[in-house]
């Protein structure tokens, strides 16, 4: 598996992993907030829009197995709208993804927290896009871990000006 580290800097942590038709984007950042704050920051998708410039639209229930649509904007591309939940952990892990006719394309989202300690959490997105048409999808996947590195920074924001007033 090639490792391609695409951080822009030492707090902007983003590498992409690819393996034939497989490419994934792992990205983290540290959150100065106590694991609770930030999933109930994290489940409460009608806020997203307050801080999220890059899914800034969820309509729909974070529940396994339900459709939601989300709008995604990537810098530099058209909105997208998509997909399906596939997984909810509680204080550990949204999973969602969708595809286009699963052969072609299929992607699956991560959300992952990590508690660091009681303090501190580590919010880590990851996307793994399969299939034969991932061969043509590296301008967009550049742009994609973009937007995952500025919503990250977002989101490390916004949690910790609510865990000012709540923790």
């Amino acid at each position: 598996m090639k490792i391609d580290d695409l951080s822009q800097s030492g707090d902007r942590k983003i590498v992409l992993k690819s393996s034939g038709l497989t490419r994934i984007l792992d990205s983290r950042v540290d959150i100065n907030a106590p694991l609770s704050t930030v999933w109930d920051a994290l489940i409460d998708v009608e806020s997203w829009h307050q801080w999220n410039s890059f899914i800034p639209m969820v309509v729909g229930k974070l529940r396994v197995g339900e459709t939601i649509e989300i709008k995604v904007v990537s810098p530099g591309m058209k909105e997208m709208i998509l997909p399906a939940v596939y997984e909810i952990i509680q204080y550990e892990k949204i999973s969602w993804g969708g595809g286009f006719l699963f052969f072609v394309y299929k992607g699956i989202h991560e959300f992952v927290l990590e508690e660091i300690d009681d303090k501190t959490t580590r919010f880590r997105q990851i996307e793994k896009f399969q299939g034969p048409i991932v061969l043509l999808m590296k301008n967009m996947i550049q742009k994609t871990a973009i937007g995952y590195l500025n919503m990250n920074e977002e989101f490390k924001l916004y949690s910790e000006t609510k865990c000012a007033t709540t923790c």
